[in-house]
């Protein structure tokens, strides 16, 4: 019987590859606690996981009043605190580098040491190399669930519910710094460093832009000697004092509210911590930065070419990015 030939079958052709769209970095969230502990939600034996929640627009509290009509009278409208949700998976290689991940995130989420109620911080970096971050409190969801297997036997445990509550909604950014020289004639008042204050009696006017959503709480620090009467041109607010600052003293009005900065919140104390509040001229407007650009007075009696004024703030915003 004859042998028939079979040619070969040719090779298949190679599989089509198909151009891969780059995929740009994602942003990081960074859990500081109350310690100084600093943790990396998303690097490590920390995984960041779909669903977080919490981080955008602040949601408003509408102030209403019910009028004869039935309808609602709009009274405020006033900013609520903020529930993040940051979903979370802690593993390790081993069970010993698992359970030591596990408790370290546990230690960070103690804010009560002493009597001492302490918030840690939540930040929000992003591929830029900007951040904005937001005090808060551990709220809940570090309860592990055992499923199939035990989070021993498996080396990790899931948190969806990983939830951190701020008091203050705003997010902020870094602090800004600024500070300014006072000079005779014929310019008037600008940034520059050192600060230096020339003339016995002296003001100038400056303009300080201010590049978050919501107003931001100014903290002035005076270098004797003079006294200062710091005033926003266009609201007309101002505060001033009736004491004079000696040469090398130091006074830190801080406007910041109680609620926002608890410990030196709406205080006016100077270096060796007495309290100027007795001082002021008058009750004072401790007024805030809106966003935007706001024009500034200083006006400084009595002062030397040692006396200098330094102005700092964080801008808030309405949102982690």
């Amino acid at each position: 019987m004859p042998l028939i030939h079979l040619v070969p079958e040719p090779p298949p052709p190679p599989p089509r590859e198909w151009p891969k769209v780059p995929t740009p970095p994602a942003k990081s969230v960074v859990w500081v606690g109350p310690d100084g502990t600093t943790l990396r939600l998303d690097a490590g034996h920390y995984v960041s996981v779909t669903g977080r929640a919490g981080f955008g627009a602040i949601i408003p509290d509408h102030i209403t009043a019910r009028t004869m009509s039935g309808a609602a009278l709009m009274r405020d409208i006033r900013l609520t605190p903020r529930l993040m949700s940051v979903p979370l998976v802690v593993q390790g290689d081993t069970p010993e580098e698992y359970l030591a991940a596990y408790r370290a995130l546990q230690r960070t989420l103690l804010h009560t040491d002493r009597g001492q109620l302490t918030p840690g911080t939540l930040r929000v970096e992003m591929p830029d190399g900007s951040a904005r971050e937001i005090a808060a409190y551990y709220h809940g969801g570090l309860e592990p669930e055992e499923r199939e297997l035990d989070d021993m036997i498996w080396c990790r445990s899931e948190h969806p519910n990983l939830e951190f509550y701020a008091p203050d909604p705003a997010f902020q950014g870094p602090e800004v710094a600024q500070a300014w020289r006072i000079v005779a004639a014929p310019a008037a008042f600008y940034p520059i460093y050192p600060v230096r204050v020339t003339s016995s009696q002296l003001g100038g006017q400056a303009t300080i832009t201010n590049a978050g959503d919501l107003p931001a709480y100014p903290v002035w620090e005076i270098h004797g000697p003079g006294t200062p009467t710091i005033s926003n041109t266009d609201t007309g607010e101002s505060f001033g004092f009736t004491q004079a600052l000696e040469a090398g003293q130091v006074l830190t009005v801080d406007t910041r509210p109680p609620d926002v900065e608890p410990v030196t919140g709406l205080t006016a104390i100077d270096s060796v911590g007495d309290d100027w509040w007795p001082y002021f001229d008058g009750l004072p407007d401790l007024w805030h930065l809106p966003a935007g650009t706001t024009q500034l007075e200083i006006s400084i009696s009595g002062a030397t070419e040692d006396t200098r004024v330094h102005l700092t703030y964080r801008p808030r915003y309405l949102a982690g990015w």
